[in-house]
């Protein structure tokens, strides 16, 4: 089995839609499956366990800018972390994160936000995110908003620069709106 890193730079339709098959053994689509990846705006690179030429765990990485309470961020999150049903367990998954934490670090992010069940905060408090108190993250677009709290998911964050770890309090208890597009949302 092997770990490679797959940007954007370097689409392939092929394992695109290898992805995409992985994608729905967590996601199951009514209808016509997504393209990958969903959001080519703000996708940066993936991490992939590949057996052979067959992904069978996934972690994406999402970048954007986040304007919040007078400050200005260079934010990054993982996106569509998955693996398939009969590699669980063996590690992949907390490796992808790993490799994708340092990824975020490099780039000099000043946070790094997504969102989760909350059967899964355990998983990524070991990888370095914490949960937010009181946080919803807001994604979609201004017009229509897409907010985690409605799926009942959970706002993980890691502050990295100075500044984040300085305003880290202004992410408590509040909204954080980070425009993704339509029905976006890390």
């Amino acid at each position: 089995m092997e770990l490679i890193q797959y940007p954007q730079e370097r689409y392939d339709p092929l394992l695109a839609g290898r992805i995409v098959e992985l994608e729905q053994t967590a996601w199951p689509e009514d209808g016509e499956a997504e393209a990958f990846p969903s959001a080519p705006d703000t996708y940066v690179t993936s991490f992939l366990w590949l057996e052979g030429a067959m992904p069978v765990c996934h972690v994406g990485v999402r970048s954007s800018i986040l304007h919040h309470k007078g400050q200005t961020y260079a934010a990054y999150g993982l996106s569509e972390v998955v693996t398939h049903p009969a590699f669980r367990g063996r590690g992949l998954a907390s490796e992808g994160i790993r490799r994708a934490a340092q990824f975020i670090m490099e780039r000099r992010a000043d946070v790094s936000i997504f969102t989760c069940a909350p059967e899964r905060v355990p998983f990524y408090t070991r990888g370095g995110w914490r949960a937010v108190k009181g946080a919803c993250l807001v994604g979609g677009t201004l017009r229509r908003p897409f907010r985690s709290d409605s799926l009942h998911l959970v706002t993980m964050m890691m502050f990295l620069s100075p500044k984040g770890r300085l305003h880290q309090a202004d992410f408590e208890h509040t909204d954080i709106v980070l425009e993704l597009g339509e029905n976006q949302l890390w």
